[in-house]
């Protein structure tokens, strides 16, 4: 049986996140900290000290960072590394003919874009499959899934850049697999492409403060109130 898409982390990022599911609690918070949103407040802030993933330690989580990237949207339009500054954001890592994960995560991602609705949440989905992934397909599929776009954002580009961000910046790992081919969601044969299923809380210094395994709904729903609190 081919394998199918699933998460692939570094052996750091890989055995926090395994600690934290073993605890069975994903995020914890002390949002009485937190008085004000913006690159100033989140300056403010130590790593690891106000979101606080069990198993996940400050040295982890400092050690990921968001790279320099130039790339366009589901418009076209260039969008650069600057499009976290001064917005909580939450991020994923997908490709519209996923047959595995990203269906859910992207559905998780509008249930949570509904919940936080008038937060100043953002939220930005990182396509791995840019080769295919052109700006109509992901306006088509952001369509297709209800997407709010007005505070959600699509982005293709350069898949170098978009690896370097999992692989360097965050410390996931990747693999297109060509070797082994699946049936993709369009019916077609493709590359395996295995590829990170967190959710990525980024904040507005873009220093990232949390991971959230999808699947987990309890661990989610802990972060959506995490957020929700922080975004205050």
């Amino acid at each position: 049986m081919p394998r199918t898409v699933a998460i692939v982390t570094k052996l750091a990022v890989s055995a926090v996140v395994a600690a934290s599911v073993a605890t069975g609690v994903m995020l914890v918070l002390a949002p009485s900290r937190v008085q004000s949103t913006g690159p100033a407040a989140a300056a403010s802030l130590s790593p690891g000290e106000d979101t606080i993933i069990p198993g996940q330690p400050a040295a982890v989580l400092s050690g990921m960072k968001i790279r320099p990237f130039r790339l366009i949207d589901q418009d076209g339009k260039v969008v650069d590394e600057t499009i976290f500054d001064g917005k909580w954001s939450i991020i994923d890592f997908f490709f519209t003919r996923c047959p595995g994960p990203c269906p859910t995560m992207t559905t998780e991602m509008r249930r949570i874009q509904q919940e936080l609705a008038g937060t100043g949440v953002q939220f930005i989905s990182f396509s791995v499959d840019a080769e295919y992934d052109a700006p109509g397909v992901l306006r088509s599929y952001a369509e297709s899934h209800d997407a709010d776009l007005s505070n959600w954002t699509f982005i293709t580009g350069d898949p170098a850049q978009i690896e370097a961000m999992m692989t360097e910046g965050l410390g996931f790992a990747f693999e297109r697999d060509g070797s082994a081919p699946v049936t993709l969601s369009n019916g077609e044969q493709g590359d395996n492409i295995l590829h990170p299923t967190h959710l990525v809380l980024i904040a507005p210094d873009r220093r990232v403060l949390a991971l959230a395994a999808v699947g987990n709904h309890e661990h989610i729903q802990l972060l959506v109130e995490g957020v929700r609190r922080l975004a205050k």
